[in-house]
């Protein structure tokens, strides 16, 4: 399997889930992939999104170029960072035990902040989940949450803190 590498010029005024879900539609518009992680890129003036996405059989590079409205690269060391498609996935949603969502998807641990995790802890996952490439592995990042279960870390539409004034 090919990796290729982008960072796309998508329409601008949204947030960041939104922002995924304007990546994955234009990458499945013209190429199937099966892994695709996220990454801010601070090397220019700006900072950026950039996109490595794990694709499934071949692809054409220019089609590529123009639905992500930025150049692509094919590489062989991807940069991966924060996980917006993985196998495993749509059957994530609802509740389930932190060893099913371990063995159900791509998703490697499930690691607790501020909480330690076995298991048969119950994860909600609100139907989202992004999980984070460390250490070689696919980590769920997960809280503790209302009713003694555990949440992902990150939430789909996270709110502005103070009105967006920071």
């Amino acid at each position: 399997m090919a990796w290729l590498d982008a960072v796309p010029a998508l329409p601008g005024g949204h947030g960041a889930a939104h922002l995924d879900a304007l990546l994955l539609a234009a990458l499945d518009s013209c190429v199937a992939t099966d892994l695709v992680f996220t990454r801010v890129e601070r090397g220019g003036p700006v900072a950026v999104t950039a996109v490595s996405a794990r694709v499934v059989g071949g692809f054409d590079a220019e089609a590529v170029s123009a639905a992500l409205g930025g150049p692509v690269t094919a590489v062989s060391s991807p940069v991966l960072d924060r996980c917006v498609r993985f196998p495993g996935q749509s059957v994530l949603t609802g509740t389930h035990a932190v060893g099913e969502v371990v063995a159900s998807s791509a998703i490697d641990r499930v690691v607790g902040v501020g909480v330690p995790v076995s298991p048969t802890d119950l994860v909600e996952t609100r139907g989202f989940l992004r999980p984070v490439h460390r250490d070689g592995e696919l980590v769920l990042l997960v809280e503790p949450a209302v009713g003694g279960v555990l949440r992902p870390l990150e939430s789909e539409a996270p709110h502005e803190c103070c009105g967006g004034a920071h």
